[in-house]
This record gives structure tokens, sequence and C-alpha cells, in this order.
């Protein structure tokens, strides 16, 4: 081989080294409006059925392995032109979109004029045909942020007649170390996996879970299961552990026999229960298909309970998109927010809602009989649909944020089974705001058999791997939901 051969030879076998390699990366950028506002929501998408969603902050990543420098990618959101460009163009910047002007008026001479009670007619009469919810399997991304937010605590012994001076006033420092620590603590938690739904109908599914992380600071987790457990500990540490205790809360005996050498410790079971997860994943899931019965998101069902307006057209794409505007008619109807229906077929294809004012979710008030007082607010939440092939509808991407306001107040005392006058009574008294938000991005969405149903696999307990501070590489196999600056920024300092 000549020399001037094996030049040519090197250069052509680094081209194609490069050009490979610049393709099986990550790319990550912000989606913008021309006056430079962030785009959440906004779909980055590579072929045909593989892409992902733009966060809050309109930032995105995305791996481009195994695709050809030649390949379309497209950036798309509703009220904006779509962005088309090759793979080769396509690298970690930010991307602007224009907005899609459109003179209404001549949207209404080629297409047919109708009343919103006619959309919502159409819209209702066309869900069985647009949405489907049994034998499906959704391989999702999820994320769940959580945090309490605490307001008052107050947990103090009232009085003992076993407990010298020095042992009470021991127990109430560690009581109040606890009080402290949901007072002034605002550490988050993030939850992170990667799963399977498998969806036989509208009751039953199986949840197969593949990857999660987990990412807090152990020593602050204000998880209800860990206060919980906190004051659990701080009671046995204080008690004889070789006595057999009568525990009382108010009126009611809550054990003959508590024996605190022998308790069982599971307090991390519901954490880490994946039929847990199953059930608030299938639940998210059902809510945005509008098809079960009694929907939690009634405003597209219950058209009797609210009252719509056609605010404008838009479009996705070359897809005209009515806007139409919803608030309560009636004291029963939670919601206010915005539906975006497809012209062409008249499914429901992004949803932004939230509580009107003064409405609130589920609640329970037995503050005077139990101390006990929960009530579900301010919730609102986004869902962003795409079509598959088969024309049905599926959630592409949902979003919702849950405050859950609860209050305990519950006197309680331990009787010494051996000798009836030694007793401890104190007093729990705790009141916050559980916030928490959740998010689905839908990786792949498959028809399936009841013979698939019947072999898939319902993951029992979810095994975390936890980490101490965000980690961009942990995820770089999967395209998944690029984080907040709060996640990112994250980290446990030793």
């Amino acid at each position: 081989m000549t020399s001037r051969n094996a030049n040519l030879l090197y250069s052509l076998l680094f081209t194609l080294t490069t050009t490979l390699s610049g393709f099986t990366q990550n790319v990550s950028g912000k989606i913008l409006s021309e006056k430079s506002n962030p785009i959440p929501f906004a779909t980055i998408q590579i072929g045909e059925n593989y892409g992902v969603i733009s966060n809050d902050e309109g930032n995105f990543s995305i791996s481009t392995a195994g695709f050809k420098s030649t390949d379309s990618v497209t950036i798309s959101c509703l009220g904006y032109e779509k962005l088309g460009l090759q793979l080769k163009e396509f690298t970690s910047q930010n991307y602007v979109l224009k907005e899609h002007l459109n003179e209404l008026s001549e949207v209404y001479v080629t297409d047919r004029k109708l009343g919103v009670d006619s959309i919502m007619y159409y819209v209702n009469k066309n869900l069985n045909k647009n949405y489907k919810v049994d034998l499906l399997a959704l391989k999702f991304f999820g994320r769940r942020t959580d945090y309490i937010e605490g307001k008052n605590a107050d947990f103090e012994i009232e009085k003992s007649s076993s407990f010298k001076k020095k042992q009470l006033d021991a127990f109430n420092k560690d009581f109040d170390a606890l009080e402290q620590s949901l007072i002034n603590n605002k550490s988050k938690q993030y939850t992170d996996a990667i799963a399977t739904l498998n969806i036989l109908n509208s009751n039953k599914a199986k949840l197969d879970v593949e990857k999660s992380v987990r990412l807090l600071d152990e020593r602050n987790d204000q998880s209800l299961e860990k206060l919980a457990e906190k004051g659990n500990d701080i009671v046995l540490n204080h008690l004889d552990r070789d006595k057999v205790y009568t525990v009382k809360s108010g009126w009611f005996k809550v054990s003959d026999s508590v024996s605190l050498d022998n308790r069982s410790d599971k307090m991390g079971d519901s954490i880490n229960s994946a039929n847990n997860v199953k059930n608030a994943t299938f639940g998210m899931i059902k809510n945005s298909l509008f098809i079960t019965d009694e929907p939690e998101l009634d405003f597209v069902t219950e058209t009797r309970k609210y009252k719509y307006e056609l605010k404008d057209l838009t479009f996705l794409n070359n897809e005209i998109v009515y806007i139409i505007n919803f608030k309560p008619k009636r004291g029963s109807a939670k919601y206010v927010g915005t539906l975006y229906v497809s012209n062409e077929t008249f499914a429901v294809i992004r949803t932004d809602y939230k509580f009107y004012e003064g409405r609130v979710g589920e609640k329970l008030n037995l503050r005077l009989i139990l101390g006990i007082k929960y009530v579900e607010q301010n919730k609102s939440g986004s869902i962003s649909y795409k079509k598959r092939e088969n024309g049905l509808y599926y959630p592409y991407y949902i979003s919702e944020q849950v405050d859950r306001y609860f209050y305990v107040n519950r006197p309680i005392k331990f009787i010494d089974n051996a000798n009836s006058k030694n007793k401890v009574a104190f007093n729990f008294k705790i009141e916050g705001v559980f916030k928490e938000r959740s998010e689905m991005l839908t990786m792949e969405v498959n028809d399936i058999s009841a013979s698939d149903y019947k072999n898939a696999i319902q993951t029992k307990t979810i095994e975390f791997q936890n980490i101490k501070k965000y980690d961009p590489t942990i995820w770089s196999e999967y395209n998944v939901l690029e984080p907040l600056e709060d996640m990112k920024n994250f980290k446990v300092e030793e």
C-alpha cells in the first residue's frame, strides 16, 4: 500500500469513526419562543416514534445513539410552527420556535364552524374511538418529587409515674429536636424509575420495575413513614424494653400487649411497595383517558357540571386544534382549565387543569373525635397525548402536583402491664403539608393479549439505588425527563 493510499484510508477511517461517535451521544438544549421564554412540553422527536419532551424550564436531553446522520429531527409544540432538521445538524444548543400565525377567519372558511357544545358532544361521542385502557403495555419513565412543609409540631410528655425528672427532660429534648426538624427542614426527595405497566382492563394491572433511583438526604427524610419511625424510636429509647405495655390513644385501646423488645420494623414497606407505585401510576393513566367509570378528571365527561368557552383556534403542525376553556357551573365541579381538541378526530390532545378557587379533593375530618384531619388541596396538572398508527391516542406525558394538608392531635398513654400504676402519657400533635409532584413520560406503548398479561411480572418490592447527588450518567442509556435545576443542584453534604 502506497503512503498516499494509506493516508487516504486512515482519513476515511477517522471520518467514519468521528461520524459514528458523533451520533452516539446525548444532545441537550432548551426550547424557547421568539420572546426568549422557555417552552414547556415541546416534543423533540427523532424518526417516527422516538423522542422526549421539554420540562417546565424548556430544557431537554435526548440520546441519538443508533440513528443515522440523515435521520429527521422534529421539534413541535401546540401553537408553534414545527422545526425540522437532520440529525447531523442537531447539536446541543437553544432552539427557537415561531408562533403559528394564521387568519382564523380563513380557517373557518375551509372548516365547519361548530359551537362549543357541539364540539364537546363529539368529544364524548368519540371517546371509545380515541382512547383505550385495556390490554395495553406502557413502558414509562416516572419521577416523583416530594417533601413536607411543616407548620406546627408538638410532642411532649404530659405526665409520668415511672419517669424521673431527668428522664422526662431527655425524652422531651429528643421530641423537641424532631419538632424542629419538621418545621425547619425543606429537603426534597426525588424518585426516578423505568417500568412497564401491563394493563388487562380498568381494574387490573401489573407493574414491572426495570430500574429505580432515589435521591435524598436520609438524615432529613420527612416522609410520614420516617416521622413515625423517628417518633417510635424515641419512645423505644426511653421506655423499659423488658416490659410489656398496654397502649391507649384517646378513648381507644390500641393494643393489650406491646413488647418493645420484639417489635417488627416494617416502616419502609409502604415506601418500597411496588403495589403502591402501581396503584398511583394506574390511577394517573385511567384518569387521563376519560373512559373509566366516575373519572377523577371529570371535566370532559360531566358536561352538565361545567361551563365551556371556545376561546381560540391553534395548530399542532398542520392540524387545527380548538382551544376550549372550562370552569365549574355547579358546586360539585372541582376544576378550571383548558382543553385542546383535534378538529379531525375530536380527541383531547392536551389538557391543563387545576382546582377551582375554594375547591378541594379528598378529605377526612375527624378532628373532634379522633384528632385527625386530611385535605387534598391545590391540585393541578397537565396531560399531553400522542396518536398511534392504529388511530388511538395515549398519554405521552402526565404531570400532576398536589398539596395534602394533614393534622394529627392524639394523646397516647403507655401502661405497664405488670404494674398499672406505672404510666407514661404524652401528647402527639403535628400539622403540615405534604407537597408532591408526579411526572410520567411514556417511552413505548404496545397492545398485548390476555396471555401476555398473565405472563407479565409484578414487582413486589422496589430496590432503589440510593445516590447522594444528581448524576446525569445514571440514565444515559434511556430517554428520560430532563430534571429541573433544583434536582440538578441537589447534593447531600457529608
